[in-house]
């Protein structure tokens, strides 16, 4: 099984939580969220692999890093959405800006990149969202034109935007996904190439201390051993293959900031004096806005726990898996922090207090690495398919003794079926080819 071992794994976790403790205060994350400040210092800081060395635990051994393992990089993302997910996303960003050289890279690639963001601490940014391609990462516009000397393709110019880019103004290293003649390809871009330029950081709704940005490319000239994995249309195979684990990271991140927002509305319950006794003695309130949100939580723990540890015992990639753990974990993380603001009541609703800072960054994990719209069709779309698989007549035997054996046809009753025709009516569908309406 891949990942660290209990005493590394606690050791890193501890050196985070004090690295919290001293140096991320409330005081210092409001003011962050207040100013709209990327903190590049502490970034710096985290990445220093003389001081924490954080991103190292994202990066395999063999190329200077520490190989964590999906349940490694599960607590080490709830601890940072704990401190603050601005900072975590971040931190996000550059494992996710590195996944395509990791998972498709080849092996001059893989031992070049990585073993420069390890030495060097660079943050990444993954380029993959467009205006009007977001989880729909096959409707890019963004073209790669191949430059060749003779008949030998030598590079590639790289033309268009991409939107909602983490890191997007500060980071060194860019791997953009974009439209070559054999397909969506992956290329790593760096910061200064020419026809290379960002766009101011967003105004955000929550996680203010993330950078948020736009790329534009006009012409930038890519050197050919600069494609990831030398081979044109590999980009959305490669892209897809990391699904199961970037989404548990985003699970993690929900349940982190829920629990973040739960705990403070648990140490007010038990502060709080009313009617003569702690609010944390009345079951009209902790019934209600403490213990099912704690419930949630955990549930979504026991998923998270359990897709990271058939992910390091080697099941796959596990898309849907990761879907259903970011899918429970986001919405309860959502749910928790919404519930802390009304636990807390005129306090929880204003600014100086981090519930309401905690609620607006939380939101966004129900947004990005996939909605949770995109990761209810992504369930739907694969449980169904397992249930069809054994009904009978999607069975191939089934369909193989029924060709060989063929029934007269009959009649059979119609039945209802949960739809309205389109003059607004009950659609009644028989079980053969004919459907009627009837009022």
């Amino acid at each position: 099984m891949p990942g660290l071992d209990a005493d590394t794994l606690q050791m890193v976790l501890s050196t985070l939580q004090k690295y919290a403790d001293k140096k991320l205060p409330d005081s210092y994350l409001l003011e962050l969220d207040h100013k709209d400040e990327f903190p590049r210092k502490v970034l710096k800081e985290l990445y220093d692999p003389g001081k924490l060395g954080l991103h190292l635990v994202f990066i395999p051994e063999k190329f200077g890093g520490l190989g964590g393992g999906a349940y490694d990089i599960y607590r080490v993302s709830e601890i940072m959405a704990a401190m603050d997910l601005g900072i975590a996303t971040g931190v996000l960003a550059t494992f996710l800006g590195s996944d395509p050289i990791t998972v498709g890279g080849t092996e001059e690639q893989q031992a070049h990149w990585m073993g420069r963001i390890a030495d060097e601490g660079l943050l990444v940014a993954y380029g993959a969202t467009e205006p009007q391609a977001g989880s729909d990462l096959a409707a890019l516009k963004t073209r790669a034109e191949p430059v060749t000397e003779g008949d030998k393709i030598v590079g590639y110019k790289i033309t268009g935007r991409k939107q909602w880019i983490s890191n997007g103004g500060e980071a060194t290293v860019y791997t953009v996904l974009a439209l070559a003649p054999g397909g969506p390809t992956w290329f790593v871009v760096e910061r200064g190439a020419e026809g290379f330029t960002q766009g101011k950081g967003e105004d955000k709704h929550g996680i203010r201390a993330s950078n948020t940005a736009a790329l534009f490319l006009e012409d930038v000239f890519v050197p050919v051993d600069r494609m990831i994995g030398g081979v044109e249309g590999q980009g959305l195979l490669q892209a897809q293959a990391v699904f199961g684990y970037t989404r548990l990271m985003v699970a993690a991140f929900g349940l982190g900031a829920g629990w973040a927002a739960l705990k403070r509305a648990i140490r007010y319950s038990q502060q709080r004096i009313q009617a003569g006794a702690p609010l944390s003695q009345k079951q009209g309130y902790t019934h209600k806005l403490i213990v099912p949100n704690a419930a949630r939580l955990e549930a979504a723990r026991a998923y998270i726990e359990w897709t990271a540890a058939r992910i390091d015992d080697g099941a796959g990639n596990l898309q849907t898996e990761g879907a259903v753990a970011k899918y429970m974990a986001t919405e309860a993380g959502n749910k928790a922090a919404e519930d802390a603001i009304q636990a807390l009541g005129g306090y929880g609703y204003a600014k100086e207090y981090m519930v309401e800072k905690i609620k607006r960054d939380v939101r966004i994990t129900t947004i990005y690495e996939g909605t949770s719209e995109i990761m209810e069709w992504t369930i739907s779309r694969d449980r169904s398919r397992r249930a069809g698989a054994t009904r009978v007549g999607r069975d191939p035997r089934t369909r193989a003794r029924r060709a060989a054996h063929p029934q007269p046809a009959r009649a059979l009753p119609a039945r209802r079926v949960d739809r309205l025709g389109r003059d607004g009516r009950r659609v009644l569908r028989a079980r053969g080819d004919q459907a009627d309406d009837r009022d």
